[in-house]
């Protein structure tokens, strides 16, 4: 059995007499004390479960009674439970069940290691499998107890985790090889009411740290033009970027195929809708008796929407007459050819928008006049943007216009700037210092 230590100093000593050296001291003191106590009190615990102490004053287990007798939560009594019997003798029924853990227990009883420790050695002997001999597994457990003695408890559950991915290599060499089972990965998702697609899912370790890393620097704050600072909450920053992932991966030239296609979205829309001068009543409305914009021929969508994925290489767009015929069946090609894209990729660089940082590859090939006002195609009337700042041009007052010398300008609004003076996002294009 522990002895009990005794306490460096009394309670209500005058510590801010003591110099640092003692007080730290008697910090490293009081902390051995307390693990020292607690192990004592696993002692006590682990003999009231083999004489059913419990039992005796009404109580079904020795949870119940540490949580009555010491006032704690469940969850914690049953975590000073746990403690005990993995680093204690005690008798079950008419046997004898020695400590599973006798290393950490001896660690526990000198003070040198806290309940967290044990918490982590105990989940990761529990965790292995029951085909290691016991003569190995204690090995493994004192290993980790003498690892706790120097070691956060952080370092013992990585060294845990290493342990057991190397006990269940060690283990599969043994016997016949066997097909790895596959990835735990779900992915579920609905239309609501309001056509917006809910999706819920899961990813194994391997996909969420890769989905992780790819949203987490598109989730980032950006900067308006103006330097003020990005107001978005961090989940509709994570659904920006999740938009922004899948419209970058529906571009990608890999893309498997579906009916000897790769995937594309086919917009079918009126003639009306598609020129704003020529549309009526509120921007998802449209002209009496004419259906509205449809993706893929089912889901239907605002005109200014449709105005939007219309731009996109991705998107072929079938322009209805007034009886729905098809009036035109564009392709994908129309709009931004693969050399015109690299053109666009070393004119531009990236997104022309006063201050954004996102490159080439990650954009969209923007008409400056629109092709359904008469655009063309050429270099002359098409610029990089992001998708987020293609979505503002298209539903804000900014404009682009080509400048003199063959560059794009973003024109503000009034309302930003009354004179409208030309910007240009010099994150690509650095201002070239004055040298005259």
């Amino acid at each position: 059995m522990s002895e009990p230590a005794s306490l460096p100093f009394a309670p209500g000593a005058a510590w801010h007499r003591a110099d640092r050296a003692a007080l730290v001291t008697a910090l490293r003191e009081t902390e051995t004390m307390i693990r020292r106590a607690q192990a004592i009190q696993g002692e006590i615990l682990a003999e009231m479960q083999s004489r059913g102490v419990p039992q005796t004053f009404g109580y079904a287990d020795v949870e119940a009674v540490v949580k009555d007798l010491v006032r704690c939560d469940r969850p914690e009594a049953k975590a000073r439970v746990r403690r005990a019997l993995a680093c204690n003798e005690y008798t079950e029924g008419a046997h004898r069940i020695a400590a599973s853990a006798p290393a950490t227990a001896a660690a526990y009883a000198e003070g040198a290691i806290g309940s967290r420790h044990i918490d982590s050695i105990v989940k990761t002997l529990a965790e292995m499998p029951g085909a290691v001999p016991e003569e190995e597994r204690l090995g493994y457990e004192k290993i980790l107890a003498d690892l706790a003695r120097e070691s956060s408890p952080a370092a013992v559950d990585r060294a845990g985790r290493h342990l057991l991915e190397r006990i269940e290599q060690d283990h599969l060499a043994r016997g016949p090889a066997k097909p790895l089972p596959p990835p735990p990965r779900e992915l579920n998702w609905a239309w609501n009411r309001d056509r917006q697609l809910c999706v819920a899912g899961r990813l194994d370790a391997v996909s969420g740290a890769l989905f992780e890393k790819l949203l987490s620097p598109l989730a980032k704050p950006r900067l308006g033009p103006d330097g003020e600072r990005d107001t978005r909450p961090i989940d509709q920053r994570h659904g920006d970027a999740f938009a922004e992932l899948l419209d970058h991966a529906q571009r990608a030239a890999d893309l498997p195929t579906e009916a000897g296609e790769t995937p594309a979205l086919v917009l079918t829309m009126n003639l009306a809708d598609l020129i704003p001068a020529q549309r009526t009543g509120s921007d998802g409305g449209t002209m009496r008796g004419q259906q509205p914009p449809m993706v893929n021929g089912d889901m239907p969508i605002p005109a200014s929407e449709a105005r939007l994925l219309a731009c996109d290489s991705r998107v072929i767009p079938a322009v209805l007459g007034s009886s729905g015929e098809v009036l035109d069946l564009g392709r994908e090609t129309r709009l931004a050819t693969t050399p015109q894209r690299r053109a666009l990729g070393l004119r531009d660089r990236g997104c022309v928008f006063p201050g954004c940082t996102r490159p080439s590859n990650w954009c969209h090939a923007h008409h400056a006049m629109d092709w359904s006002q008469g655009g063309s195609s050429d270099l002359n009337n098409l610029i990089l943007l992001c998708g987020m700042h293609h979505r503002l041009i298209h539903h804000s007052e900014w404009t682009i216009r080509m400048a003199a010398d063959g560059k794009p300008d973003c024109i503000p609004p009034p309302w930003l700037d009354i004179k409208q003076r030309p910007r240009r996002n010099h994150t690509f294009h650095p201002i070239a210092p004055d040298t005259s």
